[in-house]
Order: C-alpha cells, then sequence, then structure tokens
C-alpha cells in the first residue's frame, strides 16, 4: 500500500495464505493454488465474525504440500519435482539443462492444451534453476510474475506452468 494515500499501487505485491505465491496487491484469485481472497473477511468485519477459516482443497484447487514434502526429500539433488492433478514426481536436471514442453521430443512432457510444445529450458546454475522461456504462448508463472526470457528460481522455490507446479530442488546451502 502507499503510505501517502493509503491506497494500492500497481506495483504492490502481497503472499498467498494458501500456497505463499507473491502476488500483485490488487488480485481476487491466485493463479497458483486457486485461493479466493474475496471470500475471506477481515477479522475486524462489521458484524464482528472472526476470519473465515482457509477450506480444505477440493478438486479445483491445488493442494502444493505433497511437492513442498516432496521437495524437502530430496536434499541436494539437483532436480525438479513436477506436480499435475494426475502425477506427482521428480526428475533429475543434468548440467546442461533439460526442456519441458508438450512436444514428445521434451525431456519432460506436460500433456495439457495449455502448455506450449516447447515451453521452456530449466538449467541449473549455482543460485538455482536457470528458467528459460521458450517462446511460449502461456508464459510461466514465477511468485505471480510471467516469466519472459530468463529468470533464476532460488532451490526450494516453485513455479507455474499453465496449472503444472514446478518446485525445483537442489543444495541445500543455496537456498
Amino acid at each position: 500500500m502507499s503510505e501517502r494515500t493509503g491506497s494500492v499501487t500497481p506495483l504492490d505485491t502481497k503472499l498467498c495464505p494458501r500456497c505463499g505465491a507473491e502476488l500483485y496487491a490488487d488480485m481476487g484469485v491466485c493463479y497458483g493454488c486457486l485461493y479466493d481472497f474475496s471470500r475471506a473477511r477481515e477479522p475486524s468485519s462489521p458484524e464482528g465474525m472472526p476470519a473465515v477459516p482457509e477450506e480444505p482443497a477440493r478438486g479445483d484447487t491445488v493442494d502444493l504440500s505433497a511437492a513442498a514434502e516432496l521437495a524437502r526429500g530430496l536434499p541436494g539433488e539437483v532436480g525438479v519435482v513436477v506436480r499435475t492433478a494426475s502425477v506427482d514426481l521428480w526428475s533429475g536436471v543434468p548440467e546442461d539443462g533439460m526442456a519441458l514442453g508438450r512436444a514428445a521430443d521434451n525431456d519432460v512432457v506436460l500433456h495439457s492444451p495449455a502448455v506450449s510444445a516447447h515451453h521452456l529450458r530449466l538449467v541449473p546454475t549455482p543460485d538455482g534453476m536457470e528458467v528459460c522461456d521458450l517462446d511460449s504462448t502461456n508464459p510461466a508463472r514465477y511468485r505471480g510474475r510471467e516469466v519472459r526470457g530468463r529468470v533464476v528460481v532460488p532451490y526450494g522455490d516453485s513455479l507455474d506452468v499453465c496449472g503444472c507446479v514446478i518446485t525445483v530442488t537442489g543444495p541445500a546451502g543455496s537456498a
């Protein structure tokens, strides 16, 4: 929030209480887990009612805790946890990187019509996983923002590729 006016500026951010994604402050829904901010009431609501407790995950949301647990179980292993609605898996990432996309010639194939044939490339670095957008139609999102070009995602952090959650794993000292 802007200190002078008390209003939300386009660059202000907030964290999703469900998945921890960094989002623009004016967003009403988290695109990582579909948490609906408009459904929660503030503790100081006019009715004096407490905040609405977080609803349990249903079929229309992604529970990110399993990916986090899987990632914690692989300390030091450079790779990615791929979490979709139907599968959770871990894959190592070689030094020269790996490609993700819908086409069969990718190292990891994501079967979603929203994923581009050659969506992105992941390359390990000492600071995390370098994510390179391959000119995808629907870019990956890291902390609520589109990944265009290149960005380094620290080990232990996640990004969203058209509803598929990709958590990078690596050396504990780098996280």
